[in-house]
């Protein structure tokens, strides 16, 4: 118990020393903040901590040594495994597809028939429709009526009235490998020989003159392009004017080409006419005219672009003493740039003339004229053509051939009003320089310009009689915020000579100067107004000797889509 007790007392002194301790520590630090005067602040001391020696240890190299593995040791006993086939039937699902439906566009009303009609001073009607089926991919078949008279014109009123009728049927049909295609038509043109010597009175009933026309003809095909592509085509025609004069022409023709490959190709024209005619003095032998052209088009350059060929031409015209002729047919297309290429062409041909032909035209023919092919013996051509820019594509060249028996059209030496045809039948030279130009601008902004030089030389005739010797056709059309379109056309010829027979005396005339311009106003999609003006320069200039055109015509009407 002592021990305890010394325990304590010990414990007890030690805390007194520690208690007296703190206590004189705290006196002492008060006496020192009352002698220095502060409020028990620190003052600010730097104290600078420098640090020279460097603790270093020394390398120590360790060893490190890779385990050794483990022998292998065989597996007892050994594992063996066994493959089963598992059977896993399961219900048949049938899962519903829900294909995502996009809403279908409305298609737009599409206007296949079109009529519009008119009426112009000289007592001028007009009438015209189309009507033709839509969207039919199987077939398609319309209709085209035309009409345009004249009452009155530049010569005595009624004498030199005029009138154009046509209505034609056409269809075709497509079938998977062959499409097939036909057509009929019928046409009258009707006028008066006004060519008499003015103040002369006539009997209208004896210078009226009319052609009427009826043709048909069909097609077979093929419907879609393959490497060998066909069309088999046959036509009838029979024309009869008002006087004594009938024609048919019966024709018939094979064009078709086979592509070897995409540098060459095979190709085959054939064209087969029979034309009888008959007049009050002529009762002519049946005249055949066959041609057969095959040539090869093939690409020996990537630029260059070569056709050689030949035509094979058979007639029985009695004009000439030769009914077989083979003339070249050679053409070829060089590429200068992408956008430029020259072309050059060296043909011949047996002209087709009929009285179909001739009557177009001259509508002022004399009964029981001559007719004969012209032999064009030889033709050379070449040019450029391509195009400056998106917008304008142009053609220029110039080209030489030479004819045999080539027509001319000649006044009557007996009717002034009536024309004959005469032919050339020694060799006639002809010289066509050209140049052709279009413009396009989205189909906003239209622009066309056509100029023609000729140069004839003849042997038997003293000129080339009613063949002009330059000839400028200008075209522009112009839509404007789709609202108003308006076309103008002009044409400038001149050069021509004819002769006289009254005065014994080779005239030239004048010049033809002809601007027409048509202004039309769409009121909606279907409904349009139009004003059409014609001879604008009232230019009463003759397109065959005593023969003016008639001065300013002027027509106003309407048209129709539905």
């Amino acid at each position: 118990m002592s021990s305890h007790l010394n325990t304590l007392c010990a414990g007890m002194r030690s805390l007194l020393v520690t208690l007296a301790a703190c206590l004189f520590s705290t006196i002492a630090l008060a006496q020192e903040q009352e002698q220095w005067g502060g409020d028990g602040e620190i003052e600010d001391v730097e104290i600078e901590i420098v640090r020279e020696r460097q603790i270093t240890l020394q390398k120590v190299s360790r060893n490190f040594e890779k385990v050794p593995p483990r022998p292998v040791e065989p597996i007892k006993p050994e594992i063996t495994y066994t493959f089963q086939n598992l059977k896993f039937n399961s219900p048949l699902y049938n899962a519903p597809i829900r294909p995502l439906r996009l809403k279908q566009e409305p298609i737009s009303k599409l206007y296949g028939n079109y009529l519009s009609g008119g009426f112009g001073n000289f007592s001028s009607p007009y009438l015209e429709g189309w009507f033709n089926t839509k969207r039919d991919k199987s077939r398609y078949y319309g209709a085209h009526l035309y009409h345009r008279s004249f009452g009155k014109g530049p010569v005595d009123d009624k004498n030199s009235a005029s009138s154009n009728t046509e209505l034609k049927l056409f269809g075709e049909t497509f079938g998977k490998d062959v499409s097939i295609g036909g057509f009929i038509n019928y046409e009258n043109r009707g006028g008066y020989f006004y060519g008499y010597t003015p103040g002369l009175e006539v009997d209208r009933d004896t210078i009226r003159q009319t052609y009427d026309i009826i043709s048909l003809g069909g097609t077979i095909r093929n419907t879609k392009p393959s490497d060998f592509n066909y069309t088999l085509g046959g036509n009838f025609s029979y024309l009869k004017d008002n006087f004594e004069a009938v024609e048919s022409d019966l024709g018939a023709s094979f064009h078709s080409d086979y592509k070897f490959n995409e540098r060459s190709m095979l190709k085959i024209k054939s064209t087969y006419n029979l034309i009888a005619r008959k007049d009050s003095l002529v009762s002519a032998t049946p005249r055949h005219l066959f041609k057969v052209a095959p040539s090869v088009q093939f690409s020996p350059l990537e630029r260059l672009s070569i056709g050689a060929g030949i035509n094979l031409v058979y007639e029985n015209d009695t004009i000439r003493s030769r009914s077989f002729h083979i003339y070249p047919d050679v053409n070829a297309s060089y590429e200068l740039s992408n956008s430029v290429s020259a072309f050059a062409n060296l043909k011949g041909d047996i002209d087709k003339v009929s009285l179909h032909t001739l009557a177009r035209e001259n509508f002022w023919l004399n009964s029981n004229v001559a007719i004969a092919h012209s032999n064009k013996t030889l033709e050379f051509e070449t040019g450029l053509t391509g195009k400056l820019g998106r917008r304008l594509a142009f053609v220029a060249g110039a080209g030489a051939a030479n004819y045999k028996n080539l027509y001319f059209h000649q006044t009557d030496s007996i009717d002034r009003a009536k024309y004959d045809v005469v032919y050339d039948n020694g060799n006639t030279q002809r010289v066509n320089v050209y140049a052709d130009l279009n413009f396009n601008k989205d189909d906003n902004v239209k622009l066309g310009l056509r100029a023609d030089y000729f140069s004839y030389s003849t042997d038997d005739l003293a000129e080339a009689w009613h063949r002009p010797t330059y000839r400028i056709n200008a075209d522009a059309s112009f839509n404007v915020y789709k609202k108003v379109l308006l076309n103008m056309g002009f044409v400038m010829q001149g050069g021509m000579k004819a002769f006289n027979p009254e005065t014994s005396q080779v005239e030239t005339l004048k010049e033809a100067l002809d601007l027409r311009a048509k202004a039309t106003y769409f009121v909606s999609k279907q409904v349009s107004l139009f004003v059409l003006g014609e001879n604008l320069i009232s230019s009463k200039y003759p397109v065959f000797l005593n023969y003016p055109v008639r001065g300013l015509q002027v027509m106003g009407g309407v048209s129709w889509s539905f």
